[in-house]
C-alpha cells in the first residue's frame, strides 16, 4: 500500500477547521498593497492586439511598478523567451499566407467585346486593380521584411526591456533534486499546479516553478497575491460546462498555510486592466484575445485560418527539402519536388455530435479525386483539424465506419489538433 496515497487529503488539507473557516479577502480590499504576479500568457498578449491595447497595457504595468507591486517571476521570463519567436512566426505565417494569395485579375481578350463600353471599363478596372495589388504586395513584403530583421527590439520586447528592470524579476533558490522530488509527488497525486502538463517533456514543472515563486515571495514580502493569469485549465480552476469558475482550493489552501493566512487570486489581465481603469474599448479588445486563446478552438471565429496557419509551419517543418506553395483556392497548399506535386487540403471541423459534415467532406475528396485524374497533383493528402484530443475518437469512429468509401492509394487522411503549446499535432 502507498501510504501517501492514502492519507493523501491530510496532506492537502492539514488542517481540517480550514476547510469551513477559510476568509478570502475580496479583490477590492487588497488591491492597494498586493502582489501583482505575471504569467508568461498574460505577458504575450500583445503580441495579438492592436498598438492602442498594447498602450493600456503599458500604462497598467507602469502603475503597478510605480507602486513596487508588480512581480514577474523567473519562470515565466524564460517562458517568454522561449515562445516569443513563435509569436512572430506566426504573425511572419499570416502575413506571408496573405501575400500568396494575391492574384492578378485576367478578363482575357476577347475581340468581340472590345467595342462594348463595359467591356473597356471592365479592363480598365482591371489594369487600376493589378496596380494596386501590386502596390499592396509590395508593402506587404516590405513588413515581412521589417519583421526578419527583429532580433530583441521588436515593439513588445522594446517595451518590455524598458519597464522590465532586475529587481522586478523574482528568481528563488530552490535544489534542483528537490524541485523534482516535489514535481514527481505531484503529478503522481494530480496536486495543482502543474499535474495537466505532465505529459510534456518537462513534465508541467514549469507551471510548478510559478507556483513556488508565488509562495515564496507572498512568504517574504508577507502580502496577498493576485496572479495575472489566462491559463483556465483544471490544474487550476473549478472548470465547468467549457469555463473557469474559480481557483482550485488546494492552491488556495496551500498559499493560506505558506504565508500565515494570506488571500489568492487569479484574474485575467483584461480584468486587471478594468480594475486599473484602462479603456474600455482597450479591455474588450484583451478580452477577446484572451477568449480565443481559452475557449477551445471550435468556438471562436478565426479557427480555421489559424489551422491553415500551423499546417503550413508543420509542412515547412516535416517537408523541409521540398517548395511548399501557398495556393489560392482548393487545395492549401501544393508541395513539389522533382518527382511529384502533392496537394494538400487543411480541413477544420467544429465539435459536437455531427462533427463530421458527410456531404461536406465527400465533395472535397471528390475534388481531390479529380484533382489527380486531371493531372494537376500526384497525390493528395487532407489534414484535418479538431478542436481536441477527444475529438479526434469520432473522428476515427467515422473514417473506420466508411473505410471502404475513402480508400484510394493517391489520397490519404491525417488528423491533428492545436496542441498547448500552439503548434499542430498530428495523432
Amino acid at each position: 500500500m502507498d501510504k501517501e496515497q492514502i492519507f493523501i487529503n491530510q496532506t492537502l488539507y492539514p488542517k481540517a477547521a480550514d476547510v469551513f473557516k477559510i476568509d478570502i479577502k475580496p479583490i477590492n480590499e487588497i488591491i492597494g498593497d498586493c502582489l501583482f504576479i505575471v504569467d508568461t500568457n498574460a505577458l504575450l498578449i500583445p503580441y495579438t492586439t492592436s498598438s492602442f491595447g498594447f498602450e493600456e497595457i503599458e500604462k497598467a504595468y507602469s502603475k503597478l511598478i510605480k507602486t513596487k507591486q508588480l512581480i514577474i517571476p523567473g519562470q515565466v521570463a524564460r517562458e517568454f523567451a522561449k515562445n516569443r519567436p513563435e509569436k512572430i512566426k506566426t504573425l511572419f505565417q499570416q502575413l506571408n499566407i496573405i501575400k500568396g494569395k494575391i492574384k492578378n485579375l485576367s478578363t482575357g481578350q476577347y475581340p468581340l467585346l472590345e467595342t462594348l463600353r463595359e467591356y473597356k471599363e471592365a479592363v480598365e478596372l482591371e489594369n487600376e486593380i493589378r496596380i494596386l495589388q501590386k502596390k499592396y504586395s509590395i508593402k506587404i513584403e516590405e513588413i515581412l521584411s521589417q519583421i526578419k530583421d527583429w532580433r530583441w527590439n521588436d515593439p513588445v520586447s522594446s517595451v518590455y526591456n524598458r519597464l522590465f528592470s532586475e529587481d522586478i524579476i523574482y528568481e528563488f533558490d530552490i535544489d534542483q533534486d528537490t524541485i523534482i522530488k516535489e514535481l514527481e509527488r505531484r503529478n503522481k497525486f494530480s496536486i495543482p499546479p502543474g499535474f495537466n502538463d505532465k505529459s510534456k517533456g518537462d513534465f508541467g514543472v514549469g507551471d510548478l516553478l510559478i507556483w513556488l515563486t508565488i509562495l515564496e515571495v507572498a512568504k517574504e514580502q508577507k502580502k496577498d497575491v493576485i496572479f495575472i493569469s489566462g491559463d483556465e485549465k483544471n490544474d487550476w480552476f473549478y472548470r465547468s460546462e467549457s469555463q473557469s469558475l474559480y481557483p482550485r482550493f488546494e492552491l488556495v489552501i496551500e498559499f493560506k498555510h505558506a504565508t500565515n493566512g494570506k488571500s489568492f487570486h487569479i484574474i485575467k489581465l483584461s480584468q486587471l486592466l478594468t480594475e486599473l481603469g484602462a479603456d474600455e474599448k482597450a479591455v474588450k479588445e484583451v478580452e477577446f484575445t484572451e477568449r480565443n486563446v481559452n475557449i477551445g478552438f471550435s468556438e471562436y471565429r478565426n479557427f480555421s485560418l489559424k489551422a491553415v496557419e500551423l499546417v503550413y509551419k508543420w509542412l515547412q517543418e516535416t517537408e523541409s527539402k521540398k517548395e511548399i506553395v501557398v495556393n489560392n483556392g482548393f487545395p492549401d497548399f501544393l508541395i513539389k519536388d522533382s518527382e511529384k506535386i502533392e496537394g494538400v487540403d487543411v480541413m477544420t471541423l467544429r465539435g459536437g455530435r455531427n462533427i463530421i459534415s458527410l456531404h461536406r467532406f465527400q465533395e472535397r475528396y471528390m475534388r481531390a479525386y479529380y484533382e489527380i485524374k486531371e493531372g494537376k497533383c500526384d497525390i493528395f493528402k487532407f489534414v484535418i483539424v479538431v478542436p481536441d484530443r477527444d475529438a479526434i475518437d469520432s473522428v476515427n469512429k467515422y473514417f473506420d465506419r466508411f473505410s471502404d468509401k475513402y480508400k484510394n492509394e493517391f489520397i490519404s487522411i491525417i488528423a491533428g489538433t492545436i496542441s498547448d503549446d500552439g503548434n499542430f499535432e498530428q495523432l
